[in-house]
């Protein structure tokens, strides 16, 4: 399952097309509290958590966390604006944010860059 952080933006909503349209399981929430409960469910578990770093209300450094303590094997994928100020490798160093990428993208890259961040299949085939 991939897990795409949602606050209404139009760029996520397509970003979670293109995933349902390649073949992914994907959800979408906009709520921290819920991304961490889904990290912890072991039936259909989190591969890949997708988030803008400028996703308001959102402490990025509090959900990398949680999302390393309740599962560590979880990759993130962070989409910034090719205008943000703040760099974001600071963030690298929790080890499960495994790609980065600035918008704007294609959507080769996107996919590259999903790929990237998972580093072994996603989707598992017979």
């Amino acid at each position: 399952m991939i897990l795409v952080m949602d606050r209404g933006d139009e760029d996520v909503k397509l970003i979670t097309s293109l995933l349902q349209k390649s073949g992914f399981h994907v959800v979408q929430t906009d709520n921290k509290a819920e991304i961490v409960s889904l990290c912890r469910t072991k039936g259909d578990p989190v591969q890949l958590v997708i988030v803008k770093t400028a996703t308001p209300g959102i402490h990025m450094s509090e959900l990398l966390d949680d999302v390393q303590a309740a599962d560590p094997r979880i990759r993130i994928l962070l989409i910034s604006d090719q205008n943000e100020k703040e760099p974001i490798r600071h963030w690298s160093v929790t080890g499960n944010v495994r790609a980065h990428l600035s918008r704007p993208f294609r959507r080769a890259q996107f996919l590259g860059s999903v790929l990237e961040a998972a580093k072994e299949p996603l989707v598992r085939t017979a």
